[in-house]
């Protein structure tokens, strides 16, 4: 491996290294002093809320194709649709999922639906349907499968080409960080859901280059299926 793409490699990686190590950790932390006071979700939230400052800088330093301009016209149409279809396709899983007993069939699925149960309404809107995402788009999304994009259209590892990348390196940069999204919630039911939700954020990251879009359909979807949960029961 040369210099260069060894460099590259590890852009990628100790971001997610750093993660892992900080939000596990703090998560044990703060489930320590506060799980039994306030719960385990408000224990995710500190966690999640320590860990985006990191990842901000991490994203702003990457290397990644970015679109500073103003939406307008089909592009804006373009960005609504994909938060719309997003939620659409999140709720129907959702829905899905809640009607097949999956909990029953997989432990650590049934344990991390309790965590993120355990909390206010106020709490679980707070840490699902905002800071959790604002996190997890900025890792998976903008550092993960930005950088990934960007090795199509590279000139050096400062600036990149004016240019579109190929077909196969976007394939490949939404396929791995939706595994890696997928792979780091611990379950294999949350981990097909994450990969299956990945993809479809990856492509739509990819086609706009705004990481608005995807915080916006990401926080949205859990939103609804928020929402949807209280009303039901």
């Amino acid at each position: 491996m040369n210099s260069k793409v060894a460099r590259r490699v590890y852009d990628i990686v100790y971001p997610l290294f750093f993660y892992y190590i900080l939000y596990y950790g703090a998560l044990v932390v703060f489930g320590h002093f506060f799980a039994d006071s306030f719960g385990s979700l408000f224990c995710l939230l500190l966690a999640a809320m320590l860990c985006i400052p990191l990842q901000v800088y991490y994203f702003r330093k990457a290397v990644i194709i970015r679109r500073t301009e103003k939406m307008k016209g089909r592009e804006l149409l373009e960005a609504v649709l994909w938060i719309v279809g997003i939620v659409a396709l999140g709720t129907v899983i959702n829905i899905v999922v809640a009607h097949l007993p999956l909990e029953d069939m997989s432990g650590g699925f049934r344990q991390s639906s309790a965590m993120l149960r355990d909390g206010s309404l106020v709490i679980r809107i707070v840490t699902n349907g905002v800071v959790v995402p604002i996190l997890e788009e900025l890792l998976y999304r903008g550092v993960i499968c930005g950088q990934m994009e960007a090795w199509g259209s590279v000139g050096s590892l400062l600036e990149v080409k004016p240019k579109t990348p190929s077909l196969k390196v976007q394939v490949l940069a939404v396929v791995v960080s939706a595994v890696l999204f997928g792979a780091l919630h611990f379950n294999m039911v949350q981990f097909l859901y994450a990969v299956i939700m990945g993809v479809v954020l990856g492509v739509a990251y990819i086609r706009t280059h705004r990481l608005w879009v995807v915080i916006v359909a990401h926080g949205l979807t859990n939103l609804v299926v928020i929402l949807a949960s209280v009303l039901i029961s």
